[in-house]
C-alpha cells in the first residue's frame, strides 16, 4: 500500500530504479540464499511506487525504454566486471575492459539522468550524475 509507510531509501527514483534492476541482476546470478535480495526488491518496489504516486509519474514508452536500457546497461556492466576478473593479468585486456566499463557508466548515467527529470520535472543539477562521458562509444541507444 502506498503511503501507507515512509520510504526505506531516502533516493531519487533513478537511483532507485538503477539499484532495482542490479538487485534483480544480483538475484539470477549470485548463488546462496536469495532471501535479501527478494526482501530489499520488496522495499525498494514499495518506495518507487510512492514517488509514481506523489509526483503523478506517467509511465509513458519513453520512461519504460529508458528502464529497460538502464536494466540492459547494468547487466552489461555486470558481465563486463566479470570479463575483467578474468583477464586480470593481462594489463591491455583490463585497460580496455575498464575504458569499456567507464563508457557504459557514462551511458548509465545519461539514463539515469534522463529518469531524473521525469521525476522532478527539471533535472536538479545537485543531483545529475556527472559521469556522462562515452569516450565515443556508439551504443546505439535511444534516451529521452
Amino acid at each position: 500500500m502506498v503511503g501507507k509507510y515512509k520510504r526505506e531509501f531516502n533516493l531519487p527514483l533513478a537511483e532507485l530504479l538503477d539499484r532495482l534492476t542490479i538487485t534483480q541482476i544480483k538475484l539470477v546470478k549470485l548463488p546462496g540464499d536469495k532471501t535479501s535480495f527478494i526482501s530489499e526488491i520488496r522495499k525498494i518496489e514499495h518506495d518507487i511506487d510512492q514517488i509514481i504516486s506523489e509526483n503523478a509519474i506517467k509511465a509513458d514508452s519513453a520512461f519504460i525504454k529508458n528502464i529497460i536500457a538502464l536494466s540492459q546497461i547494468n547487466l552489461h556492466i555486470w558481465n563486463n566486471k566479470d570479463q575483467m576478473q578474468v583477464v586480470i593479468e593481462k594489463e591491455s585486456e583490463y585497460l580496455a575492459l575498464l575504458k569499456f566499463a567507464h563508457q557504459l557508466n557514462g551511458y548509465r548515467n545519461k539514463i539515469k539522468n534522463t529518469i531524473l527529470e521525469k521525476e522532478s520535472g527539471a533535472s536538479e543539477p545537485s543531483n545529475q550524475k556527472s559521469n556522462f562521458e562515452t569516450d565515443g562509444l556508439n551504443l546505439d541507444i535511444s534516451i529521452d
